[in-house]
């Protein structure tokens, strides 16, 4: 597990999306929506337990993470 870090051009950004969503990742923002604690889900990221992907495009940077280990990290309690 861990944290992949991906500089995108704008034109590759769709591309990179569909992809991520392809395998699993879900937006952050997607998380903090459903209640997730997204703080805490970077810590886990650093430590580990929950893979992540950080998107940087321009000067915007996107963090996506692993829907199952999210999920399972919830269930277990790591997550508020």
């Amino acid at each position: 597990m861990a944290i992949w870090r991906v500089e995108l051009e704008s034109r590759d950004y769709d591309y990179y999306r569909k992809w991520l969503h392809n395998r699993g990742f879900i937006a952050a923002g997607y998380f903090s929506s459903n209640g997730f604690d997204v703080k805490k889900m970077r810590k886990l990221a650093e430590a580990g337990k929950v893979d992540a992907m950080r998107c940087v495009f321009g000067k915007s940077v996107r963090w996506y993470y692993s829907e199952t280990q999210a999920e399972l990290a919830r269930l277990r309690g790591e997550l508020g």
